[in-house]
């Protein structure tokens, strides 16, 4: 059988229709798997109806938002591959990744409606389109059919997926593209260092531009809800406590900005099961502040391994590290 990540929402919605997909925080807005997998439907058919064929690019310049969600289903869906922008990049560099890509669609969300103006003057596009305000997003899925986009039962494996840009660290970003089934490689890997379970709830603090959307779309594949953030400390924690999140991905900084949080000790955070961290160095110090502070195990997101931290032992070493 044809392994095709868009179908994920199609999954639950005919299981559990009423039950939570996504909750975007900064929107308010709260997506039960019905409308999601409609929405998602219809977003493919009327892309489609651009005019737009399998392994057409469709590039996207938004923070973490559920329209910047169901673009990554919808494009699996049918065929397409989605090409997520780095929201923090001049516009200079926006056009090199576009022209090096070239997507025959732009989505944007309304925030950015000045850059996307700038570009339409360098990039030769098909398409403009823009959620969030008049830009035509609402109306093109409002136009679409609802039906299942035509030949998505043959798009999947190793049809490309997703293109998601290198760091450039040590030269120019660079475009390295995904399939459905080495996203789902990530997933299976995740799913067994977290031991993810069909009452988790994630915390999206990643941007879904880069592989934490990888993380995403595996709790989503598990039928778990997906709270979406833009990161602030004392934010995160009211969520934590008011969804009962039980998983996310933080960084040293945002695990030390949480800690450093007045009135930390307040925050009721009993439904965190674990916390998985890494992108830089993780001093002893901060790991034994949070498996003081967190009621919850740690997870070390290493190149080669994953540590699982529980607390410190009698001999001061932490839990899980060798002696």
């Amino acid at each position: 059988m044809t392994l095709n990540q868009g179908l994920i929402p199609a999954k639950w919605a005919a299981l559990a229709p009423r039950a939570l997909a996504v909750h975007d925080v900064p929107t308010g807005r709260r997506v039960r798997w019905a409308e999601l997998d409609e929405r998602v439907r219809r977003l493919a058919n009327g892309l489609l109806g651009l005019g737009l064929r399998r392994g057409d690019r469709v590039a996207a310049l938004s923070r973490n938002r559920v329209e910047l969600l169901e673009l990554y289903f919808a494009c699996g869906r049918a065929g397409l591959v989605l090409q997520p922008l780095n929201w923090r990049l001049d516009t200079a560099e926006l056009a090199r990744l576009l022209r090096d890509a070239t997507p025959r669609a732009l989505i944007t969300a309304a925030e950015w409606s000045a850059q996307a103006a700038e570009l339409r003057r360098t990039c030769d596009l098909a398409h403009w389109l823009e959620f969030g305000g008049d830009g035509g997003y609402e109306e093109l899925l409002a136009a679409a059919s609802a039906a299942e986009p035509p030949g998505s039962e043959h798009v999947g494996d190793h049809d490309p997926f997703f293109i998601l840009h290198t760091g450039g660290t040590t030269g120019r970003s660079k475009g390295a593209l995904h399939t459905h089934r080495s996203a789902e490689a990530g997933g299976v890997h995740q799913t067994v260092a977290e031991r993810i379970v069909p009452g988790d709830v994630y915390l999206m603090t990643g941007q879904m531009f880069h592989i934490p959307i990888v993380l995403a779309m595996n709790y989503l594949r598990h039928g778990c809800p997906l709270v979406l953030v833009d990161f602030a400390a004392e934010q995160a924690l009211r969520v934590i406590e008011q969804e009962r999140v039980s998983a996310f991905l933080g960084i040293t900084t945002m695990l030390n900005w949480m800690l450093a949080v007045p009135g930390f000790d307040r925050y009721d955070l009993r439904s965190l099961r674990n916390i998985q961290y890494g992108g830089g160095p993780m001093p002893t110090s901060v790991v034994r502040a949070a498996l003081e502070s967190f009621p919850c195990s740690l997870i070390q997101d290493a190149d080669d391994r994953a540590l699982q931290h529980r607390g410190v032992g009698r001999d001061g070493l932490l839990d899980g590290d060798a002696a």
